[in-house]
């Protein structure tokens, strides 16, 4: 058997935009008159559970107020989108791995909870450092009912690679994110970002890597066609 498909559980799988994103949040605050600043902790907590798609409306409703949380949400991707101008450094070790796998014929994919637009912004502001190399498939926020941890996102992606069963792994950031891979039945490669310092210990039992590497990859989907056949 063979490894014919790697997908990547996030943005922040790619590279480390949480910060952007927050910002972009209390900027959109700031223009809709909302009276709230997220701090790093607020952010950082909101994002942990996943399961839905309106960080605002779930915040508003834990204070007991009303808000247009669709149209601050659009207002935050287009200003994440803005801020996200300049080049973005990939992670360390994702583009040896990207290299790695374009040239051995192994699919990419991304499964995100983001819309189009930021996820847009992120892949051109990595475009150089990932030189030219593309995802074969993404699975974004329009395309599913139900997010992460709910494995949808990576059975959608695994559907559309159109690959064999037992032959994708998965590299999540987030616990949440490994929480949807395992959901499905995939394999997980831990790669945790800045957002998984809230999750603790919450990798256990899963390998670990903090530089991406090809061997990694492949430890992390071995390992799971071991136990299988234990």
């Amino acid at each position: 058997m063979t490894l014919e498909a790697l997908i990547f559980g996030g943005m922040g799988s790619l590279a480390e935009c949480a910060e952007i994103d927050r910002r972009a949040w209390n900027a959109a605050f700031r223009m809709h008159d909302v009276p709230w600043e997220w701090s790093w902790d607020v952010y950082a907590e909101l994002m942990r559970p996943g399961g839905d798609r309106q960080l605002a409306a779930r915040y508003a409703a834990h204070l007991g107020q009303v808000i247009e949380a669709e149209a601050l949400d659009v207002t935050h991707q287009r200003l994440f989108a803005a801020m996200i101008v300049d080049e973005v450094p990939l992670r360390p070790g994702v583009a040896r791995v990207l290299t790695w796998a374009a040239r051995g014929g192994v699919k990419l994919a991304l499964a995100s909870r983001a819309e189009e637009a930021p996820v847009g912004a992120v892949l051109k502001a990595t475009a150089r450092a990932r030189a030219g190399i593309s995802f074969d498939v993404a699975v974004l926020r329009p395309d599913v009912e139900r997010m992460a941890p709910d494995p949808e996102a990576m059975q959608l992606a695994v559907s559309r690679l159109g690959v064999g069963n037992g032959r994708s792994v998965v590299v999540a950031d987030t616990l949440v994110a490994a929480q949807a891979a395992r959901a499905a039945d995939l394999p997980v490669l831990a790669f945790p970002g800045r957002m998984a310092q809230i999750d603790g210990d919450g990798f256990e039992g899963l390998p670990v890597a903090d530089v991406l590497s090809p061997e990694a990859v492949m430890r992390a989907w071995r390992g799971t066609l071991d136990t299988a056949a234990e």
